[in-house]
């Protein structure tokens, strides 16, 4: 923001401007956007689990599964523990997964799947451990 305020009031040349456009953008992103682009991504996320398959679908056209038998999870609980993560055949951690900022960082990175802030933890653990036995 310095840099863009100092090239415009300074009447440098345009290009300095210009230059520094993308960083702000960047920036106001990291700070803001992100979170925006979190909660807009949380409304289009549907979870479904069936006593074989985790499934994960993001947008009305595709979905992402893995077999729920032998596939390893990790569950993470909020600090308040009133929402839970699960992660469903993590190989490798993602340390920007359900930031804002994951899809900057890590595509290559084997994932998984996970369910997010699960408001229910209670509703979600018997129905793991129903599928579990």
């Amino acid at each position: 923001m310095f840099w863009e305020t100092q090239a415009i009031t300074r009447g440098g040349p345009s290009f300095s401007a210009l230059w520094g456009i993308p960083f702000v953008l960047m920036g106001l992103y990291m700070i803001f956007g992100r979170f925006i682009y979190k909660k807009r991504s949380k409304l289009k996320t549907v979870y479904g689990l069936t006593d074989a398959r985790v499934i994960v679908s993001s947008s009305e056209r595709s979905f992402e599964d893995v077999p729920l038998l032998g596939t390893p999870m990790r569950i993470n609980r909020s600090r308040s523990g009133r929402h839970v993560s699960v992660f469903f055949g993590v190989t490798g951690r993602n340390q920007y997964q359900n930031t804002g900022l994951d899809f900057f960082f890590n595509r290559s990175q084997a994932r998984g799947l996970a369910f997010f802030d699960v408001p229910d933890v209670d509703a979600l653990t018997r129905e793991l451990d129903k599928v579990a036995r």
